[in-house]
């Protein structure tokens, strides 16, 4: 795979996406090279003023001269770097892969404790300094150009990057498998472990569990979703920093696209990524979350989505042959009243629902017990060890074992 289909990819892009909103502020792909660079390869969001700015003449220029410098830096150092561009905006200049001339341009935006006023004033010179002439207001709206503490948009950027290397270097994994694996055809799990998903595996699930007030399973899925954050020790706790952003913000969007309100939520993104920022280790990471994705379990009500007593009822049996029937009688509801809901707001059905429960306690035993894979299998409601292994595999893309495996060499 080349960097640029690599980062053409719609895992990639969906993280691309992500960071974006997660930053709040505009996001936008180049390749640079001697001092050249190429039309966007990709872009997120805007500004009015930005777009204002590009239609004078002279514009697009001194924003690119902007970015180039910014750009040159951050290649040569490796790094996120902080930069102000011709309008006296606040942006970020990220370096993509190693080797590459990719770079993400995170702007503009406004670092906290700065004034609406003293915004205006850098841009008003800014605008003097293309067209020659002062004005009294800027042009266009300033607004959309969003308030974030200082750290919060590097530091944004500087996770993304850790998650793209990482992808990236896991897709150059893969490449290389086939040819050692050329002499036995692939199995199933194998194939699946190729397609990597557009969302951070679990991001559904902690909504759903948030949504039924079931604290506790967030936290245990969140806390588990950091842990298995694939990376190198060298930069670990970045990776993990990373990972917990993504699955964070893609847990807010699931349960925005189910009907909670995700306002006071979003609102208090900035501030969660200053804590992260000083997170040390995995229990912090989670504190951090779960600091801010419970204020979605308290919309919970107002969203209308009564999951909680359906939580409570599947996961009091989860060892057992539970069905729909039973759980639709408990409840005193209709099966296919159950379906569609859950189909509607959390796109999976009621089998896949319980897999997944299934399927999250297991990884819990797996990481901390020495007990047997069937014996797991059982304590999950699964007691044939064939059927376990493969609900396992089809929705973590590897075996148990393999999984156990993974956790050993990653500690």
């Amino acid at each position: 795979m080349t960097p640029l289909e690599f980062l053409r990819d719609a895992p990639v892009r969906a993280l691309l996406e992500r960071a974006a909103r997660c930053a709040g502020a505009p996001l936008s792909l180049h390749f640079v090279e001697r001092n050249q660079e190429s039309p966007k390869t990709a872009a997120w969001g805007g500004c009015a003023a930005c777009q204002y700015v590009a239609g004078l003449l002279g514009g697009k220029r001194a924003c690119r001269q902007s970015r180039l410098t910014a750009a040159s830096t951050a290649l040569r150092q490796q790094r996120p770097v902080p930069f102000l561009c011709h309008m006296g905006f606040a942006c970020v200049a990220a370096p993509v892969l190693p080797g590459q001339g990719f770079v993400l341009t995170f702007g503009p935006y406004c670092p906290a404790g700065d004034e609406s006023k003293s915004l205006e004033f850098d841009a008003l010179n800014g605008l003097a300094a293309l067209t020659e002439e002062s004005a009294a207001h800027f042009p266009t709206t300033l607004d959309d150009i969003h308030r974030a503490p200082a750290n919060c948009v590097p530091a944004v950027a500087e996770w993304t990057v850790e998650a793209l290397r990482e992808l990236w270097h896991r897709a150059g994994e893969t490449a290389a498998a086939p040819e050692t694996e050329a002499t036995e055809a692939p199995s199933p799990a194998k194939v699946r472990k190729r397609r990597a998903p557009a969302a951070p595996q679990g991001a559904a699930d902690i909504a759903l569990a948030l949504a039924g007030g079931n604290l506790a399973h967030a936290r245990g899925l969140l806390h588990c979703a950091v842990q298995e954050a694939q990376t190198h020790s060298r930069i670990r706790i970045g990776v993990r920093r990373g990972r917990l952003l993504a699955v964070v913000s893609a847990a807010i969007e699931a349960a925005e696209a189910a009907g909670l309100s995700t306002g006071p939520v979003w609102n208090a993104f900035p501030v969660f990524v200053g804590q992260v920022s000083g997170a040390r280790g995995d229990r912090e990471l989670t504190d951090a979350g779960m600091a801010l994705l419970g204020l979605l379990s308290v919309q919970q009500e107002s969203a209308a989505t009564g999951f909680a007593e359906f939580n409570r009822a599947v996961i009091s049996r989860l060892g057992e042959n539970i069905t729909l029937d039973e759980v639709a009688r408990q409840l005193g509801q209709t099966p296919s009243a159950i379906t569609h809901r859950l189909q509607r707001k959390f796109g999976m059905s009621f089998s896949e629902y319980v897999g997944r429960l299934r399927v999250d306690k297991a990884k819990e035993l797996l990481r901390r017990t020495r007990l047997s894979v069937g014996e797991i299998g059982r304590r999950v409601g699964v007691n044939d060890q064939s059927n376990f292994g493969k609900l396992f595999a089809r929705l973590e893309g590897r075996t148990p074992g393999e999984y156990r495996e993974q956790l050993k060499r990653k500690s």
